[in-house]
């Protein structure tokens, strides 16, 4: 047999192009969540319930009127009446009138007429009579409906993972099937010198490495292997085995075979049978290696030597698979990084969840009633429980939730669709914190985020400047960004029309420190000042005034659902829902960043796409960049 030369060696570069040009056409399958596991979500998951679903105590204890405590001290202590037990899972309905409790468990519903859980610690009962000796506020101890997730919000993004996290999120929203990303790999080991691992090592043998790493490689990437065994040196069973793997496969794997030796047929086989793209590439470990298509199933033969065939596999192959199901991840690892922020510990050994952002660390704890937690957060730091405080600039040592993508940059503030696109454009991996405006603002302040998206007005209706001379920020850059139709959405066969409507209807509000709330505010004291009356005793009359969804799609959400008749909100939000919209008022949606980052390469991707004509062009309805658009006003 004539040996086969490498005469021209493809380069990386080159190899890397012509891979990345082979098509695939995705595929997407319906799987059980407890199957999902290390497969690639295929779509936004939208929560289509509150996440906890009701108001529930999160101490055992008394559920009580937090008014009835307000004088209560440990010298002296107020006393209410023992009405009845709540405990979790529990559906018996109670009312809790003034100066009385219901005794309450973990987890259990607050009864109607509660607002506060005293914990049980801070009681003593004698027969029907609780002394309290420590006051509680509104809301102590208390976990609201939706505070976790809220129905209408996106929990999960297209492209994720999933891990045990991530399928904890899944069930906790009702989820029991999830769409996945669907990739069949084949995987074949060629050689008269492989046995499978557990049978005896007989002379000039070697157990088969390569189709347990592929097999643990593909996994890794996503994607569903399938092993076809060993298979001898000898054409005929080759192209069988190849045949078979192709017809079943939407890629196929070999490894051995493929160098210059006399033995070493692959290259000529995926040439007989399909089209040679490259026969060996300039790179050690890994040369000979062939990359073909049978069929249009993309067949790659590699090398025999398990770390060349994995070098190849984790530089050429696993791009290719992972680009086919939108998966993009980094191996587990333990990390070294450095505190964004300051951090108190609690006082006891502690594991902090923590996000990483560009070798920063930033708590990402909600609380161990929060599911989120878990998906928010890229691992864990170890706090020891004599160290009290650690000072931003800190290097810890961050411990990795299994595989987790970074992202590139970590954004704090008002939700907005425009930022999605931004992110979709610019290919950027944004880690999105919906706190508010007021949440983007103070994440500048004390350094925790890279970018803050803010719509604040105050009372004049200026935008964001007036808040950033109250708080004091210096070192910070506004980039202006577009601007966005607010207003009423309602139903289509609601008379709703005019923004006093609300006062007789029932109200699905936007979450304290959200510049919408903000916006809304100003326009019902306007109308106060017409009717002469406060913008309190105003909002005390509006049924709903106290709710905060925590984004525009979850007040549709509500409306869509009967829970509320009227929210406060945007155009594009509205149209995106079916839903009926009245303008009220365009507002400011602006960029607050830190000087020193201004021109790294992550936040100059955003500035360009910001002015682009793309971004311009595919921003929903009722948002539009204006002549200020981009335009930066140093601090």
């Amino acid at each position: 047999m004539q040996r086969k030369e490498f005469r021209e060696l493809t380069s990386v570069e080159d190899a890397r192009i012509l891979v990345n040009g082979i098509g695939m056409q995705p595929k997407t399958i319906s799987i059980l969540i407890e199957n999902s596991i290390d497969h690639i979500i295929a779509e936004d998951i939208v929560s289509r319930v509150d996440v906890p679903s009701f108001n529930k105590s999160v101490m055992d204890g008394y559920a009580v009127r937090a008014e009835d405590t307000y004088q209560a001290s440990e010298t002296n202590s107020c006393t209410v009446k023992l009405i009845g037990s709540v405990p979790a899972g529990c559906q018996d309905r109670f009312f809790v009138g003034d100066g009385e409790a219901v005794d309450i468990s973990t987890g259990a519903p607050i009864p109607q007429g509660a607002d506060a859980v005293v914990m049980i610690e801070q009681t003593k009962q004698q027969g029907n009579d609780i002394s309290i000796d420590r006051p509680v506020h509104i809301g102590e101890n208390i976990m609201r409906a939706g505070s976790d997730i809220m129905r209408g919000e996106r929990v999960l993004r297209k492209g994720t993972r999933i891990g045990s996290r991530e399928i904890g999120v899944l069930s906790a929203i009702g989820k029991r099937e999830v769409l996945v990303g669907s990739v069949m790999v084949g995987i074949i080991s060629t050689g008269d010198e492989l046995i499978q691992p557990g049978e005896p090592l007989e002379p000039g043998k070697i157990y088969d490495t390569n189709s347990y790493a592929l097999n643990a490689g593909v996994i890794e990437c996503g994607a569903t292997p399938v092993i076809y065994g060993i298979i001898r040196d000898n054409d005929l069973d080759m192209e069988e085995a190849i045949d078979t793997a192709a017809g079943e496969c939407d890629i196929v794997l070999t490894s051995g075979s493929t160098s210059a030796g006399a033995g070493d047929i692959m290259y000529r086989v995926i040439g007989e049978k399909g089209i040679t793209l490259a026969h060996g590439i300039n790179i050690k470990p890994g040369k000979p290696v062939v990359i073909g298509l049978i069929d249009g199933v993309p067949t790659i033969g590699l090398p025999g030597n398990p770390t060349s065939a994995l070098t190849i596999f984790n530089e050429f192959v696993a791009p290719l698979i992972r680009r086919a199901i939108g998966a993009s991840t980094d191996p587990k690892t333990v990390i070294t990084a450095v505190l964004g922020t300051s951090i108190r510990s609690q006082g006891r050994h502690q594991l902090l969840p923590v996000g990483l952002v560009r070798g920063k660390v930033y708590p990402a704890d909600k609380g161990s009633g929060a599911i989120t937690t878990l998906a928010d957060a890229d691992g864990f730091i170890e706090i020891r429980p004599e160290i009290e405080y650690m000072d931003a600039g800190t290097p810890v040592g961050v411990t990795l939730f299994g595989d987790v993508t970074r992202p590139d940059v970590l954004f704090v503030g008002g939700s907005c669709p425009g930022i999605d696109l931004l992110e979709d454009l610019t290919g950027l991996r944004i880690r999105v914190i919906g706190a508010g405006s007021s949440g983007g603002f103070s994440a500048i302040s004390n350094g925790t985020a890279d970018i803050a998206g803010v719509n604040m007005p105050d009372a004049s209706g200026e935008y964001n400047m007036p808040i950033i001379k109250r708080m004091g920020l210096s070192g910070v850059v506004l980039i202006k960004g577009y601007r966005r139709e607010q207003g009423l959405i309602t139903r289509h066969d609601s008379e709703i029309s005019k923004i006093w409507d609300i006062l007789e209807h029932r109200l699905i509000n936007r979450n304290r420190g959200s510049g919408t709330r903000a916006l809304l505010d100003i326009k019902l004291g306007e109308l106060a000042g017409e009717k002469g009356i406060s913008l309190r005793e105003m909002t005390s009359s509006i049924t709903g005034y106290d709710s905060g969804a925590k984004t525009h799609r979850a007040v549709c959400d509500a409306i869509m659902n009967g829970r509320a008749d009227v929210g406060f909100g945007l155009r594009s939000a509205a149209g995106e829902a079916g839903l009926k919209f009245i303008k009220v008022a365009e507002e400011e949606y602006d960029l607050l960043v830190p000087k020193h980052l201004l021109d790294i390469g992550e936040i100059r991707a955003l500035r360009e796409c910001l002015v682009s004509e793309e971004f311009a062009g595919r921003l929903p309805a009722g948002i539009f960049v204006y002549e200020d658009s981009g335009k930066r006003i140093e601090l």
